[in-house]
């Protein structure tokens, strides 16, 4: 899954939680941003929390 598909997954989740409201275009646009910037935040910490992980060589005795 790319920064794509969990961004455009969250713009939905955002858009389906303000069904209530009427969204204009700015709103919309401005739901696409915050739905990127968290997709980007989500795969940095994935990133570092895979790069933190233990490499299993010490359980192996390299």
């Amino acid at each position: 899954m790319d920064i794509h598909d969990i961004a455009f997954t969250l713009y939905a989740q955002l858009v389906g939680a303000n069904r209530d409201k009427t969204l204009d275009e700015a709103a919309r646009i401005e739901l696409g941003r915050e739905a990127y910037r968290c997709a980007e935040a989500f795969i940095a910490a994935k990133d570092l929390y895979i790069r933190e992980l233990p490499t299993g060589e010490a359980e192996l005795g390299y």
